[in-house]
């Protein structure tokens, strides 16, 4: 666990799934400079624990996370040093959206700004029936960084991502799945069972196939080269695992996947 002042980064694992913790209770799970700058060591400490598969979630009941923590704005949103804060911002970005395991969000209650960046950095977003989504910094006048407005456009299309960021507009659970920006809805008591079977149901495919993937995906967002993309397809059918699941298939049982 990592902790700061203010919030906390908090990560666990159970078997192979682990945990990322969004928590910071007094400001509804508000992001702050530090948690952010502690967002990709706790990524990398995970993948140290040789987890196949990351859920993000919020502390308690409240919130995902609603945002960025305003209550710094005044010190850290300087004009001298707001590059800062937004270069630890795209850090936090780039730490999930680079991960080679698939990274699942668990939302619940307000899901905004920072924290809604963070939601988008996720490959899978699930969400109970009573979250709510909304990018506001035109509310605030500062800019969503970069990497949060490329997340928002390539999740939702230029036209709805317009909207919100244009209008700085909240939406529910429904017109968040109505315009791709969440995966699935569930009924809030229900959401933490159907997410852990998801992150378990993943946790039992080929790690780097997924890998893979990830990787294809990427390089149609510019985000990976073709050499990259052959060189985790090489390795797949280089690849024990390759063997597993073709010897599986013939035998007719599940495959055993150990990553190799």
């Amino acid at each position: 666990m990592t902790k700061t002042k203010e919030g906390t980064i908090e990560i666990s694992t159970d078997g192979e799934i682990g945990y990322l913790t969004i928590k910071n209770p007094e400001n509804r799970n508000a992001m702050n400079l530090s948690m952010y700058k502690q967002f990709p060591d706790s990524v990398t400490k995970l993948l140290n624990a040789n987890i196949r598969v990351i859920i993000v979630r919020g502390y308690g009941e409240e919130a995902f996370g609603a945002g960025s923590d305003i209550s710094e704005f005044n010190e850290l949103r300087s004009s001298g040093n707001a590059h800062i804060y937004d270069h630890a911002e795209v850090k936090a970005h780039t730490a999930l959206t680079d991960v080679p395991v698939p990274t699942l969000a668990m939302i619940h209650g307000a899901c905004r700004g920072g924290g809604l960046a963070i939601a988008l950095a996720c490959d899978l977003r699930f969400a109970s029936d009573d979250a709510s989504f909304a990018a506001p910094p035109a509310k605030l006048g500062i800019a969503f960084p970069d990497s949060a407005v490329e997340l928002l456009t390539v999740t939702v299309g230029d036209s709805h991502a317009r909207h919100l960021l244009l209008t700085a507009s909240t939406i529910n659970s429904n017109e968040a799945y109505r315009i791709g920006l969440i995966h699935r809805i569930n009924k809030k008591l229900e959401l933490g069972e159907v997410v852990n079977s998801t992150a378990s149901q993943i946790s039992k495919l080929a790690p780097l196939s997924l890998a893979a993937a990830k990787t294809s995906l990427a390089q149609l967002k510019g985000q990976a080269t073709a050499e990259q993309v052959q060189k985790a397809i090489d390795n797949c059918y280089r690849s024990n695992d390759y063997q597993e699941g073709i010897s599986a298939f013939i035998a007719k049982r599940k495959p055993n996947f150990d990553g190799t």
